[in-house]
């Protein structure tokens, strides 16, 4: 039974974490490339028809996370009929959303014009990318209720491996629209057929393993209650997060000066703290278990220790992930999409020392999602989701994709405040300094770990031997990263911030 539970565990996060970096590769190869193939201004209107429909997902309504933990409750409880039931309404519910989404789409495209800041052609490539997403959206939507009839069958691995052989045909696509430089809204289109197609194989999966008793939708809406009321509350604090990520592009399609170019620039930058924050948000999952045991058994000197040690750790982790792109952050641009590019480093640097800040705060926040007394959360995140949406929009013509940037930087900061205010010391009964002093040990030991290399003068020069340019400023992030982090994992040991113990365990001060 144990050898069972570890294999599903391991299964689960091997499979998981490869999908998410074939999702990340895919974002990071096809940025310069396609780039490269249609302009800059053509890209920034693909980027900003992706970002219309993905603000669409808010329609989910939080039922991702309660349909799972219904179905998965109830397949203990051996309650196959109500399974059934539900999972043939929620079929129904997400054809309705699905509805409602083809419905937004097309008004936007007859009548969106006005709303961008982007010229009559630049219009017509959007209306066609908005459309090539209406005509799948049915088929996206309705993968949705079978896929997680597989997840809470504990068959996640076979999700993510449906999603990594997605992935794998979406880098193939890419490198034919290089190749036979097909034209942008043939690839657009392609690549939205490749995602809806996920629903064959989930569909069949869940049919064959008996699941899903018929795939016709139903209305036991009766059924359906317990779960939507549910989801309903996770949906409320979801949403004001997902606007304050996902609205950034739109903000910037709207009032920047030069839309195309801006949004073009804004995912130029995101790519690097989507990759980051795409690896640093696989402890979430993990975290919530455990944080919701501790919880329920009232263990308070267990969760000190969870709050105080984890936050070390994943600050260790965050920093091996960031302080390379702070380092190397021309170095990164340049290699990824070349030399014009660098006059955005500024904004990267500063929005990947916001993903450290943010990502030292994971495991303390799993403990307040364990508590489960989210209204707070709700109006901290209301209040910050409206403040950073203004400064975006406000400051959008003076720093162009930079505004974005520094609206989710004071997104962050509110919410950061608003846990060390009140979350840490009044509910969770954890002291502010010691949680500080997890994040600032091995911060300041990773910023020590960088003055060698600001003396050192690594740069185009140090590898003249190198005649590709692109090439040249990869070496260059690398050998820095590389040098940093022997230097950081060094200074860890001397500092006594990691130990080593019994010749080979490395565990956590303290």
């Amino acid at each position: 039974m144990m050898s069972l539970r570890h294999n599903y565990y391991f299964s689960s996060f091997f499979w998981t974490t490869l999908a998410r970096i074939l999702t990340a590769l895919f974002g990071f190869i096809t940025t310069p490339l396609l780039l490269a193939l249609y302009g800059k201004a053509n890209y920034g209107i693909l980027i900003l028809a992706i970002s219309c429909n993905g603000y669409m997902h808010l329609l989910d309504l939080g039922m991702n996370i309660g349909a799972v933990k219904f179905f998965s409750q109830w397949r203990v409880g051996n309650k196959d009929n109500l399974i059934q039931r539900v999972a043939n309404t929620n079929q129904t519910f997400y054809l309705v959303i699905a509805a409602i989404n083809i419905i937004a789409l097309l008004a936007l495209a007859i009548w969106g014009a006005p709303l961008f800041n982007i010229t009559s052609d630049q219009f017509t490539t959007l209306r066609e990318c908005l459309l090539i997403i209406a005509l799948f959206c049915a088929f996206s939507w309705e993968t949705t209720p079978f896929q997680q009839l597989l997840i809470a069958d504990k068959q996640m691995a076979f999700t993510s491996q449906m999603q990594c052989v997605t992935g794998a045909f979406k880098l193939i696509l890419v490198g034919l629209t290089i190749w036979l430089r097909l034209p942008l809204t043939t690839y657009f289109l392609i690549l939205t057929a490749l995602t809806a197609i996920l629903i064959v194989p989930y569909a069949s999966k869940c049919r064959r393993d008996h699941l899903i008793a018929s795939l016709r939708p139903r209305a036991y809406w009766a059924d359906f209650r317990s779960v939507f009321t549910f989801s309903l509350a996770i949906f409320t604090l979801s949403l004001f997060q997902t606007t304050a990520t996902q609205s950034r592009p739109i903000i910037l399609g709207i009032f920047a000066a030069d839309a195309a170019s801006t949004v073009a620039d804004f995912n130029i930058i995101q790519v690097f703290p989507n990759f980051i924050i795409m690896l640093a948000g696989t402890f979430a999952g993990i975290f919530l278990p455990q944080t919701s045991r501790l919880i329920a058994q009232k263990d308070q000197p267990a969760i000190e220790q969870f709050a105080y040690k984890w936050t070390i750790f994943t600050t260790i982790f965050a920093c091996l992930l960031c302080f390379p792109f702070m380092l190397g952050a021309k170095e990164a641009l340049s290699a990824y999409v070349g030399p014009s590019f660098v006059n955005l480093s500024v904004w990267l640097v500063v929005w990947v020392v916001l993903m450290l800040l943010q990502v030292h705060s994971t495991p303390c926040n799993a403990l307040i999602l364990a508590y489960g007394k989210t209204k707070l959360l709700v109006y901290m995140s209301a209040g910050a989701c409206v403040i950073s949406i203004g400064i975006n929009a406000a400051l959008a013509r003076t720093f162009g994709a930079g505004s974005a940037v520094i609206g989710y930087t004071v997104y962050i900061l509110i919410n950061l405040i608003g846990y060390y205010a009140f979350f840490y010391k009044q509910l969770l009964r954890l002291s502010n300094w010691k949680i500080i002093f997890s994040f600032l040990a091995p911060t300041l030991v990773a910023i020590l770990a960088m003055f060698p290399l600001l003396f050192l003068q690594i740069d185009r020069t140090t590898l003249s031997f190198i005649p590709f340019d692109r090439v040249a400023y990869l070496a260059l992030l690398a050998l820095k990263g590389t040098i940093w982090a022997i230097l950081f994992a060094v200074f860890l040991l001397l500092f006594h911030i990691i130990r080593i113990k019994e010749k080979r365990i490395l565990t956590l001060y303290g």
